[in-house]
């Protein structure tokens, strides 16, 4: 059927601006695709709040530059390109995906999992990080599942069933101590849920 974002010669068919709070080169430093160099897209606007966000600059629109699918697309050298926020589903995506699939790029996204993901956007790879202040809501399908792991985090939230064996990251917040012998001891009592211990690598080494 093909995209139907598309026209003849890959322009986009909606005049769409995106706010864009940065695009970035670095690693992927969580997840499945852990150590990958990766484009990152940062997009503002969040429709939650958490107390251990460390992307809160990415709130305000104000803090945004206004830009065309493919002016975001052009000139991006990795082939994985990761949309993230913020809270990306709070935009119409499709366009600009359009715009990095005529490009040859592989898309990935970072949602909170609050919102649906049209199938139409095309994206070839959803993380979903589900917050307790959606009550850990998983409205999204996803490819992989990642749960920062704070004092009050307990298995009961995960959604075992969401996403295939091994797909499931217990995510160590901020690089706190407390947080990784707990995440820890989770992966390892319970190895029938195929449970995985998630770093921030990028933040091991020291980049953006």
């Amino acid at each position: 059927m093909g995209n139907p974002y598309l026209l003849r010669g890959g322009h986009s068919m909606k005049a769409i601006k995106y706010p864009v709070v940065e695009i970035f080169t670095s690693i992927q430093g969580e997840g499945t695709h852990m150590g990958l160099p990766a484009a990152f897209i940062r997009l503002a606007g969040c429709n939650l709040r958490c107390r251990w966000c460390d992307t809160v600059h990415a709130f305000d629109p104000a803090n945004a530059t206004y830009l065309t699918p493919d002016e975001i697309a052009t000139g991006l050298a990795p082939q994985l390109v990761v949309i993230t926020g913020g809270e990306p589903t709070l935009h119409d995506l499709g366009p600009l995906v359009a715009a990095l699939h005529a490009r040859g790029k592989y898309v990935a996204i970072e949602t909170n999992g609050t919102n649906p993901i049209p199938e139409k956007w095309g994206i070839d790879w959803v993380t979903a990080s589900p917050k307790p202040n959606s009550g850990y809501l998983l409205a999204c399908q996803a490819d992989e599942l990642k749960y920062v792991v704070d004092d009050e985090f307990t298995l009961d939230c995960v959604a075992d069933d969401a996403v295939p064996p091994g797909r499931i990251f217990l995510q160590v917040e901020s690089a706190r101590p407390e947080s990784a012998k707990k995440a820890f001891a989770l992966v390892m009592e319970n190895p029938e849920r195929g449970l995985r211990l998630g770093i921030q690598l990028h933040k091991i080494l020291g980049v953006d």
